[in-house]
């Protein structure tokens, strides 16, 4: 029969490979709730930063728009759907029934591109044409509004990433000084 100091040594000796110890948790939760950390540290930088990954503004130009009409109701440029449709300015209107030029002091235009009667004068059938600043979208600004969306429809994970990080870094201390505790008393 073994003894039971005999039966211990023997324990010890059969640790298998891969196999890990309460001296591994410390290492282990703190590299979780790091990696969790970086996680939620990438969604605040996308989340802050994003508008700014535009790529400089640029300047667009319609010619002889048809189709658009000035009356009470207001039309709205084809071109006021693009994106960041900014400063738009009419150079000229022309009613396209008789072709004459339309004074610029008989319609209004908006800063979102929609073009209004300014006075009791309304034409049904009108050409425009007009200049606008937009800017493009790059990649960079398409993957940063990609992660943005996915973080706002999935904003209960972000905090759930943000809690679980900060409670690893929290339990990795705590562990550590368990083991540290436990190691100066001659225990594990």
């Amino acid at each position: 029969m073994v003894s039971e100091q005999g039966y211990k040594s023997k324990m010890k000796s059969k640790t298998k490979k891969g196999q890990l110890s309460l001296n591994d948790a410390p290492n282990i939760v703190l590299l979780i709730g790091l990696v969790f950390l970086v996680m939620a540290t990438v969604a605040f930088i996308g989340q802050t930063l994003g508008d700014s990954i535009k790529d400089v503004s640029d300047t667009g130009t319609v010619i002889n728009e048809t189709g658009a009409f000035i009356n009470t109701s207001g039309y709205t440029l084809d071109e006021a759907s693009a994106f960041e449709f900014k400063d738009p300015s009419v150079t000229a209107a022309y009613n396209y029934t008789d072709g004459t030029l339309i004074s610029a002091s008989e319609y209004d235009l908006s800063d979102d591109g929609v073009l209004i009667n300014a006075t009791a004068t309304t034409y049904d059938n009108v050409s425009v044409s007009y200049t606008y600043t937009y800017y493009e979208k790059t990649d960079a600004y398409n993957s940063t509004v990609d992660l943005n969306t996915e973080i706002e429809q999935n904003t209960s994970i972000a905090g759930i990433v943000l809690t679980i990080s900060l409670v690893g870094i929290v339990l990795t201390v705590l562990i550590g000084i368990f083991v540290g505790f436990r190691k100066r008393r001659g225990g594990l």
